[in-house]
């Protein structure tokens, strides 16, 4: 094909991804992207690069037993460097940019992706745009529905990149025997394996690609095994044992650990129930590619009810579909033996089936029922199979053929309308959520996440209400249970937020947030001894929990145990250094135990991290103030004022600074000032009556001199 309408295609691919995902650039952070980016302290400036190769993609260390185990490195280095490109701020448009540029990047990726794979069809320069299976099945990709949740999602980058080192591979890929080909294979899977982890199969496909290449209809079976395709095929082995021991060794070669509600499938006990579980859902997954209608954010728990029995009206869809597939993989089988060689048709085949086999639960336990981001490059095969079907029908229908073309614009128009809604969807968590509730009104986890959208927002009565609901669906639902007691606790009823937290860490015992908020409630009912317990035990199983650490040095500090509540207090930045409450209560304990030296030393290093905490202003400004460092201790107060002109105190102190430093006028405007925004300030009114009272006692002196 000549270069100008190459370009032609590829500015046609852009602009169909474009369409189909610019509406996602105005989300928010939503659902995953809320442990992955907001809350994962890797992404930040100030921490260290190492701890990004140390550490989950959630920001957990991958050694640990409640890692996640998933290990994607240099997904966790793009989101830093979004951060260094928005100067250091978390702003949504720039990663959502990202995204879409990505995926853009992936789309016009996909035509030599599938010019590969069709290389060795008959292709004629004059050969009309939609008359190209290449070109129809990227424009297919470009606008394909499932990649919705790699695109708005943020976490979806994972996949995303991973899909683009997976088809840099393949477009890269040499029919050489030498050194710089086998750099080339173990480089470009590596990189793919650490944005995502599924993307080991592109050495399958290139084990594939390697025969495709070789066989040819002139050819036996038997002519294309010699020693060079063996050595190929033997360093293609060897290379994906060594990236799989690496990677296993990596998290210590355990794998994580799920529960029953992420993938029930798998907890069943009865091998049945398993077996025609897992082909139903495999069937739901191949009906996103083909009808993307049902999109959902999370399909666990009773989103599909297991096929517990043979009079369940699904198992004859079940058999349905397994006769159709055994039926297509006879033809294509078929197809390839009759023609002495490998037809493109298998190729595609291959390419949507063996992507998909990490998340099928036939080679481990998966922690989901269906992931629509692991769909991302099953989708390629799927588009390439379908550019495939278009172009035969078209050479055997060719009076119909204008027809068939326009029915592939209507369909390529149809998806780029239903990525535009799903993309809405996930502009926000309360429509995303919301959205799920058509598909999977039967998951536990969708009225869940509606229900911590209703708190956020303050309507704790629907929360509790979506709660006890979620908790009807799912009973052991220790997640439900530890946010329905957290609005209890908040509403005064601590007798019922006891027993939700304590049914929490008795279903899962090693559950850190529930002990911690149990705690906290414990604490509240005046159990010190007991809440101190619950705190332990939450480090117990998180080590490096801040707010256990923060929760627990107040309840030290009310026991008067102010130096294990200060080591408390210092531990929670040390984990979190932007706990600006951890920092604020340290500070006010060395402030009031007269150690302002101690609080300035600790004030400045926290400013590092929190530059704009007002809480931090102030408590500097008060150690300065008792240091007699005067102009330091005004400028700490200003900076305080100028971050919340709403708070009284800072105005009164600041008053209290200017007073001890004989400026009278001042320390009355800021005394004024207090009063203004707090008149019930009684600290603010006294010292004002002492300041006018010294001022008429100063003034009557004066006056008696004159005379």
């Amino acid at each position: 094909m000549d270069n100008n309408n190459n370009a032609g295609k590829f500015i046609a691919i852009a602009s169909v991804a474009w369409a189909s995902h610019f509406v996602s650039l105005w989300g928010g952070f939503v659902f995953d992207d809320s442990e992955a980016i907001v809350k994962n302290k890797d992404i930040l400036p100030y921490t260290p690069i190492k701890s990004v190769f140390e550490n989950d993609f959630w920001g957990t260390n991958i050694a640990l037993n409640n890692s996640h185990k998933s290990y994607r490195p240099l997904t966790i280095l793009s989101f830093r460097l979004n951060m260094f490109f928005s100067n250091n701020r978390l702003d949504a448009f720039q990663f959502h940019t990202a995204n879409v540029v990505l995926h853009g990047i992936l789309s016009i990726m996909t035509l030599p992706f599938f010019e590969c794979l069709l290389k060795r069809r008959k292709q004629r320069k004059s050969l009309l745009p939609l008359d190209d299976p290449a070109f129809t099945g990227a424009l297919l990709f470009a606008a394909h529905p499932i990649h919705c949740e790699s695109v708005a999602a943020l976490v979806g980058r994972a996949d995303l990149l991973g899909t683009i080192f997976f088809m840099l591979l393949i477009i890269m890929y040499k029919s050489q025997n030498n050194f710089s080909w086998l750099l080339l294979v173990f480089g470009i899977t590596s990189a793919a394996v650490l944005c995502k982890e599924t993307a080991i199969t592109v050495l399958g496909m290139c084990f594939i690609y390697e025969v495709y290449l070789r066989k040819t209809s002139s050819k036996g079976w038997m002519d294309i095994l010699t020693y060079k395709l063996a050595t190929r095929l033997g360093l293609l082995l060897l290379t994906g044992i060594v990236i799989m021991y690496l990677r296993l060794k990596i998290m210590n070669f355990e794998g994580p650990t799920f529960s029953p509600t992420d993938n029930p499938a798998a907890f069943s006990d009865i091998i049945v129930t398993k077996i025609l579980t897992y082909n139903y859902i495999y069937f739901l997954n191949v009906l996103l590619l083909i009808w993307p209608q049902w999109l959902c954010f999370d399909w666990s728990m009773g989103c599909i009810p297991l096929l517990e029995s043979f009079l369940d009206l699904r198992v004859l869809i079940v058999l349905i579909f397994l006769s159709a597939i055994t039926l297509i993989i006879y033809r294509v089988l078929k197809n390839c033996i009759s023609l002495n060689k490998i037809d493109v048709s298998a190729i595609g085949l291959c390419l949507t089936i063996l992507p998909f086999i990490p998340a099928s639960n036939i080679l481990f336990r998966v922690g989901f029922v269906i992931a629509e981001r692991n769909l991302l490059l099953s989708s390629a095969g799927f588009c390439l199979l379908v550019a495939v079907g278009l172009e035969k029908l078209k050479s055997r229908y060719e009076r119909y053929k204008s027809i068939l073309s326009a029915l592939y614009v209507l369909l390529v128009i149809s998806f780029i309308a239903r990525c535009i809604l799903r993309n809405y969807e996930w502009l926000n968590e309360e429509r995303l959520f919301k959205s799920a509730l058509k598909v999977c009104p039967l998951n536990a986890k969708v009225h869940y996440n509606i229900a911590k959208v209703e708190a956020d927002q303050g309507n704790k009565q629907s929360a509790i209400k979506n709660y006890r609901h979620a908790l009807e669906l799912y009973p052991s639902y220790e997640q439900a249970m530890n946010n329905l007691a957290n609005i209890l606790r908040d509403e005064g009823n601590l007798d019922e937020a006891e027993v939700l937290l304590k049914k929490a860490v008795e279903v899962r015992p090693n559950f850190a947030a529930a002990w911690m908020n149990l705690g906290i409630v414990l604490s509240g009912k005046g159990l010190s001894l007991e809440a101190e317990k619950a705190y332990k035990t939450a480090l117990k199983y998180r080590t490096k929990y801040a707010d256990a650490h923060y929760n627990l040095g107040n309840l030290l500090l009310d026991l008067g145990r102010h130096e294990e509540a200060l080591a408390s207090w210092k531990e929670a930045t040390k984990v979190r250094p932007i706990h600006s409450a951890a920092w604020g209560n340290a500070l006010a304990l060395l402030d009031s135990s007269g150690r302002p030296a101690e609080a300035v030393e600790l004030g400045q290093k926290a400013l590092r991290y929190v530059p704009r905490a007002a809480p931090i202003h102030f408590a500097l400004g008060n150690a300065f103030g008792k240091l007699h460092r005067f102009v330091e201790a005004e400028a700490h107060f200003l900076q305080a004022i100028k971050l919340n002109v709403n708070n009284a105190l800072y105005y009164s102190n600041l008053g209290v600074l200017y007073h001890r430093w004989e400026k009278p006028n001042e320390a009355r405007e800021m005394y004024l000032k207090a009063l203004k925004v707090d008149p019930n300030l009684k600290s603010a009114q006294i010292n004002l009556k002492k300041l006018e009272s010294s001022l008429v006692t100063s003034n009557a002196h004066s006056n008696k001199s004159d005379i």
